[in-house]
Formats: structure tokens, sequence, C-alpha cells
């Protein structure tokens, strides 16, 4: 009986001592602990009073500034603690014409990627991936930027002339029936640059007012041989013509100056195409009477005729006329 008693003393003693020594030498109590990477869970745990990240490091798990760790890295150990890293994401991301840059995130999809990161897209810009796509490590993101300039310029519709052939005027006469007249149309370019490169051209027409046809006569008529007739002459005396021809007459004024005979310019003088009527040849004119082929011009070809008047009143008053042309000869 007094050896079981020693025996109980004994393990009574060596028990307080076992105490009695982890307090004077601060042994911990041991901690369990939970850890989770990106969802791969680990069981272990520690004696030692540390903080989250310096566990960590001894589970040889390394985290980088970007890492979200929970609890914060600085709270100490506590038994049954559960601590989740979730690594940050590599993205290969180019804005614009700037170079890539690798950015590392939390965020899940592009779209919140680029809201975090702050870069707002214009009416024109695109992304190379969908906005809700799923971000992967190591993705390429790629920010285009677009604009459009507009430019709008007007310009002119060229008319056509449309000959057509006519018995009233006698061949070779050009009359001109109907006055030609430019259109107008409004040309619109729209361009569209990405990253400052021209990628596409667009031109757009708006017709403002349609071109008018210009209307020629073109005389198809022979000259009918007529009986020589009679007209009175400045004398008074009768003067026999050799031949009456329709022309187109103008009229012109050219006060100072003179025919391409030399004389001084005036009523009378006639400018006339002398492989028509040779230049000399008297000729009458009902309306304007009569005068003398001395003058010719750049625009006198064929059967037409110009009539000088002595200001420029009276051949504004004449203007343009279709005549019969006596050639009274030289």
């Amino acid at each position: 009986m007094q050896k079981f008693r020693r025996m109980r003393l004994g393990i009574a003693t060596t028990c307080a001592a076992l105490l009695a020594l982890g307090v004077t030498t601060g042994m911990s109590p041991y901690r369990s602990v939970t850890v989770s990477v990106d969802g791969k869970v680990t069981t272990g745990g520690t004696y030692a009073t540390e903080s989250v990240v310096k566990y960590l490091a001894s589970q040889h798990v390394h985290v980088a500034g970007y890492d979200l760790v929970e609890p914060a890295r600085a709270t100490l150990l506590q038994n049954g603690m559960k601590i989740v890293v979730v690594r940050a994401l590599p993205i290969l991301l180019t804005v614009g014409n700037h170079r890539p840059t690798v950015v590392h995130t939390l965020v899940h999809n592009v779209g919140d990627l680029l809201h975090q990161l702050r870069i707002k897209l214009g009416p024109e810009d695109s992304v190379s991936a969908p906005l809700r796509a799923p971000l992967t490590r190591g993705m390429k993101v790629r920010v285009i930027r677009g604009r459009s300039v507009v430019q709008s310029m007007m310009q002119s519709i060229a008319y056509s002339t449309i000959r057509q052939s006519s018995n009233n005027f006698v061949t070779g006469t050009n009359v001109v029936a109907r006055q030609g007249q430019n259109g107008l149309v409004r040309v619109t370019v729209t361009k569209y640059f990405r990253n400052n490169r021209l990628v596409r051209s667009v031109r757009h027409q708006t017709v403002i007012r349609q071109p008018v046809s210009e209307l020629i006569d073109v005389g198809t008529a022979q000259p009918a041989p007529t009986p020589a007739p009679v007209v009175s002459s400045r004398s008074d005396s009768s003067l026999v013509t050799s031949q009456v021809v329709t022309m187109i007459a103008t009229a012109y004024s050219n006060p100072g100056g003179r025919t391409a005979t030399g004389q001084p310019a005036g009523y009378g003088d006639i400018a006339v195409d002398p492989s028509v009527i040779p230049l000399g040849t008297k000729l009458y004119i009902p309306g304007y009477g009569y005068g003398v082929a001395d003058d010719t011009g750049g625009a006198i070809q064929g059967y037409r005729i110009d009539l000088c008047f002595n200001s420029v009143s009276q051949a504004i008053d004449y203007g343009r006329q279709v005549v019969k042309v006596y050639i009274l000869g030289k």
C-alpha cells in the first residue's frame, strides 16, 4: 500500500514538473491551420506564435503584394484558422498605340478589369475580347482606339451637250437652242481611323442640283438658190444681190476699236468667216441695213456674223437673231 502511494506521488510530481517546465520555457499550444490556395486546400498546424504571412512562408506558399490573403497577412495564427490565398492573374494589356503592359488583377472579366484600371471606352473604341469574357492567366487584352473624321465639299456636275439635226438652219450652222447648266453635288467623305491608322474611307454624294443639258441645233438644210433680188442702195439706186444666205447674227460694240482690215469700228462693220464671205464683200441685212464684211472673230465660224453697233445699249437691244444676209458683191 505504501508502495502504491509512493508511485502516485511520483507521477503527480512529474506532471507538476512538466507543467512548470512548459510555463517557464514559453511553449505555445498546437494550432491547427487550413490553407486554401486558388481552391487547393491543405491542412497543417504549428506550435509557433506567428503571423499569417510567416506561416505561409514556412509552408513554402509565396504570395505577392497583389495577391489576396485573408485574414490579413499580419494577423496572428489561431487554432482552427482558415487562410485563403487567391493569386492575381497576370494580363498582357495594350491600350491604343502604347506598349503592352503586364497587369495583375483579382477581378473576373474584361469589363471589370478596364473599370478597375479606369480605362474608359469611347463610342468608336473596341476591345479584342467581349467585356463579359472571363479572364485567364496570361490573357492578352487589347483596347483599340477608334475615331472618324468627316469632310464635306461641294462639286459641280458638268452638263452634257446634245446635238440635234434641224432643217431650220442651213448646213454648217450650229444654233444653241438651250444653254447648258452645270449641276451641283455635295460630297461627304468619312475617314475611319484605328489607333491613328486609316483603315477605311466612305464616300457619299448628295445631288443638290441636276445638270441641264445644252441643246444645239445643227443645220442640215441646203441653201436654195434664189433669184437675185433688187434692193435699194444708199444712193437710192438699185443693187442686184448675188446670193441670199440664212445666218445667225449677233450684235457687238467696240468703241475706239478697229476692224481686221484696220478701219475704225462702227455701225456697218460686219465680222464674217472669210471662208464663207470674203472680206470686203458688201452685205445687206434687213433690220440692220447695209454693211461691209471687214472684220473677223474667233467665234465667227461658218454661217455666223457679228453686226457692229455704235453703242453697247444698241447691241444689247439687237441681241442675237436669225437673219437673211443679202450678198451684194464687192
